[in-house]
């Protein structure tokens, strides 16, 4: 993504810290990369949509954590370190 200095966007970052709110993070890269986007945060419902993609970014990070939550809790338990996995994998993901 190329952006011009002269807009809007460029110009919007040079008043304030700008944050990108999606749980796609090709879409996070993209904005990240022209300097000007120097924050993000999600939503489970952006987190959702973009699992539901069939990207295979999402796929690995999903099975990943279902295979470590698997290894060390059953039933909801596992359901729910499934969950935090995913969101900190994620988290990971968009901050790097």
């Amino acid at each position: 993504l190329t952006v011009s200095p002269s807009s809007q966007l460029a110009q919007l970052a040079g008043m304030t810290t700008l944050s990108i709110d999606t749980g796609d993070l090709t879409v996070v890269k993209e904005f990240a990369s022209t300097g000007y986007i120097t924050d993000a945060t999600t939503n489970p419902l952006f987190v959702s949509q973009a699992g539901l993609s069939g990207d295979p970014t999402y796929t690995a990070m999903v099975d990943e954590a279902v295979a470590y939550a698997k290894q060390r809790e059953s039933g909801d338990a596992a359901v729910s370190l499934a969950c935090d996995r995913l969101a900190v994998k994620l988290g990971r993901e968009i901050v790097n």
